[in-house]
């Protein structure tokens, strides 16, 4: 039961609305060993203040982040996610450096993969722009 209050696993959004201040349980003088590790180890990150324990919770518990509820807010978001991921890999945490740069491509890749005309629009829409612009010039000198 306290494992699910202190990190719910069934999504991303219920890791990050699960008890992050909660640092012990028991009284004074409780011995832990009879605490599931997992337990000991949610209680741990929130003890720890120089980690953020809504992040290490979701980093610990899901290999793959869906991009999908993000997408509203279009390329706006993707500055923020990477923000996100930096922030995460100064926690220092053991374990968690190696998997995060290539948890962190491959976001940025869903990410952009699902917007492919505003990512390549930009460059794209600029060229066709001074094509049309160029043939409306050379319209306008046949005509004269």
């Amino acid at each position: 039961a306290f494992s699910k209050l202190l990190c719910d696993t069934s999504s991303i959004n219920n890791t990050y609305l699960s008890n992050h201040t909660l640092e012990w349980v028991g009284s004074l003088f409780y011995d832990d060993s009879d605490t599931p590790p997992d337990v000991r180890r949610y209680l741990l990150w929130n003890k720890d203040q120089r980690i953020d324990a809504a992040i290490c919770k979701i980093l610990m518990t899901h290999d793959h982040f869906d991009m999908k509820p993000f997408f509203q807010w279009k390329l706006k978001f993707l500055p923020v996610m990477v923000a996100w991921f930096e922030r995460a890999q100064e926690t220092g945490l053991a374990g968690l450096k190696q998997s995060l740069e290539s948890r962190k491509l491959s976001s940025m890749y869903d990410f952009v993969r699902s917007m492919p005309m505003l990512v390549l629009g930009g460059n794209q829409g600029q060229e066709k722009t001074r094509q049309r612009s160029r043939k409306r010039r050379l319209d306008g000198e046949a005509k004269l």
